[in-house]
């Protein structure tokens, strides 16, 4: 690996929700050459591939999946710092692995404990998998539960191919820029990723409906939402950029679609 930077992903969560299933259509995604040999064999647990971005060169990438209550614990303090630099919390949507995600929630958030972090000091995106399933719950009572902090968060169907390309694209560009928020304080928006051409077009079906739009709100044409109706849209701000007084200028950037 000879990439001048090192991104660090981590997908984390029960055994059966579909970690290993995303690592796999990752890789089955990615052009020969972009992909990075690691002493791990199992494509399943363990990834590496080169991406590039639009003002700071090309990156290796090192994904790895984790069951919950597998993780290793850091054995002597926190000196070293954490082994990853982004986390997917993958869970399923059926409602019999309620139960197990909820568990799992918890585990994740010892473990980031452990390493002094937690859900807000470090990129989490969350990941909804098995919406194909018939017994999936609602995704705001899903999220009413797992995401009380307004995490990002995508509908996926690791059987289908959906939404795979769509988390790991969020997660690189948090991890991306929190790694560059940690060495300088970034005057500019965050870098875009170029994804290898040809590559990474991990979805074999239609679209789920409303996985455009990540923002939960009532159906097109309800009578039950209103013009005056909030519209909340979640915002992380690095608590670097807090230091010091005086004001911050946020520019949020709107783009209305049909």
């Amino acid at each position: 690996m000879t990439a001048t930077r090192t991104c660090r992903l981590l997908y984390y969560g029960a055994a059966y929700s579909g970690k290993r299933e995303n690592l796999r259509l990752i890789n089955q995604s990615l052009p020969p050459d972009n992909k990075l040999s690691l002493a791990s064999a199992d494509p399943e647990r363990q990834i590496a591939f080169r991406l590039k971005t639009d003002r700071d060169g090309e990156w290796q990438v090192l994904v790895q999946a984790v069951d919950a209550g597998k993780e290793q614990l850091p054995v002597a303090g926190r000196g070293s710092g954490a082994d990853f630099d982004g986390v997917v919390f993958v869970i399923s949507s059926r409602a019999p692995h309620l139960d197990q995600a909820l568990a799992s929630l918890e585990g994740l958030k010892t473990y980031l404990d452990a390493w002094g972090l937690d859900l807000m000091t470090l990129p989490v995106v969350i990941q909804y998998n098995h919406r194909d399933a018939t017994d999936a719950l609602p995704l705001d009572r899903l999220e009413s539960l797992i995401n009380p902090w307004g995490l990002l968060s995508y509908p996926a169907s690791t059987s289908r191919g959906e939404g795979v390309r769509e988390t790991l694209k969020s997660v690189l560009g948090l991890s991306v820029n929190h790694i560059k928020e940690r060495i300088t304080p970034m005057n500019e928006s965050g870098a875009e990723l170029m994804f290898p051409e040809g590559g990474l077009g991990v979805e074999v079906g239609p679209a789920l409906p409303g996985s455009e739009d990540r923002i939960q709100t009532a159906p097109t044409g309800s009578s039950s939402a209103g013009a005056d109706d909030p519209l909340v849209v979640p915002v992380r701000i690095p608590r670097s950029r807090l230091q010091g007084g005086g004001k911050l200028r946020v520019l949020l950037e709107v783009e209305v679609i049909d």
